[in-house]
């Protein structure tokens, strides 16, 4: 199942994020535009943190607990949004280096734009964008 992030998820959301040296705390909920959802049956396997601005999605982050990767949890997490949160597009980054999460997207439908040098300090990283139906452009 797939919802919205409730203040009980925090640790377990947390444990998935501290991949990226990134957390979230209560504050998420004051936030306009920054939104996570969860993918969970027993436990939590999967979180998504995007922002939603108006007619537009930006992800920050999509990660998956190692354990249920390749089963199709992080493109149910990527339908939903865009189910569920009506946008024109869909943008993010990606190391140019992470091959990957760059197949992943291509294979989710997603383009590279351009290349953001220098995005991941050192490291250059990949604007990818994938436009969401005829009816939001």
């Amino acid at each position: 199942m797939i919802r919205e992030l409730k203040e009980s998820d925090f640790k377990r959301v947390n444990e998935l994020l501290n991949c990226f040296n990134y957390s979230i705390d209560s504050k998420i909920f004051s936030e306009q535009f920054t939104k996570v959802i969860i993918y969970f049956d027993e436990m939590i396997k999967g979180v998504l943190v995007f922002d939603y601005i108006y007619d537009r999605i930006e992800i920050e982050y999509i990660v998956v607990d190692p354990k249920y990767r390749k089963i199709g949890i992080a493109t149910k997490l990527l339908k939903y949004i865009e189910k569920n949160y009506k946008a024109k597009n869909i943008t993010l980054e990606v190391k140019k280096n992470n091959i990957p999460a760059i197949n992943f997207y291509n294979k989710n439908g997603f383009s590279i734009v351009s290349v953001r040098k220098n995005y991941y300090k050192d490291e250059d990283g990949y604007l990818m964008l994938k436009k969401i139906g005829d009816k939001y452009e």
